[in-house]
């Protein structure tokens, strides 16, 4: 039984706002339009040992490969550094949420960590609005293409696009 709740269609994004990447890819998350979004921010919400494990076993890693060394200060590198069993991984983690490597994105049963804020418009297939590339001395098709597309309108309204009665 999973401890973190999964959704089809809702987004959970485990990210430490204590980091540049965490704060940036919040912020991708955020401007997709129309994906529910639950964010844990493990600055401010501790996680359990159990759902620490279950993020590094959805990602094929051990919980030690979770903690960043790089962004330990001086005072703070020999205590993150060794060799240490999962607990004093998940206390790392739980106590210094700035060495949290990179934000992990959930969608149903999949799991990425994200290591770009980018990453995660892909991750969960944020669509172009049907724009077509073309060669660069071309003008671009910047009209509703699909059926079904959520497509910004020049005046910054969304709207809802059937391109099939076109």
């Amino acid at each position: 039984m999973d401890s973190i709740a999964r959704n089809d269609n809702q987004i959970t994004l485990i990210y430490s706002s204590k980091t540049r990447l965490g704060k940036r890819t919040r912020a991708h998350v955020d401007a997709v339009q129309g994906t529910k979004l639950q964010t844990i921010d493990i600055a401010e919400t501790k996680l359990t040992g159990t759902q620490w494990a279950e993020l590094a076993i959805g990602l094929n890693k051990q919980i030690k490969d979770l903690v960043n060394y790089e962004e330990a200060d001086k005072d703070e590198e020999d205590k993150v550094q060794g060799d240490f069993d999962d607990a004093s991984y998940i206390n790392i983690l739980n106590h210094s949420p700035e060495l949290f490597t990179h934000p992990i994105a959930i969608l149903g049963k999949n799991m990425l960590q994200i290591t770009n804020p980018t990453d995660i418009q892909q991750f969960i297939e944020v669509d172009s609005a049907g724009l077509e590339k073309k060669m660069m001395y071309d003008e671009p098709v910047i009209s509703s293409q699909t059926k079904g597309e959520k497509f910004i309108e020049k005046e910054g309204e969304q709207k809802q696009e059937d391109s099939e009665g076109k």
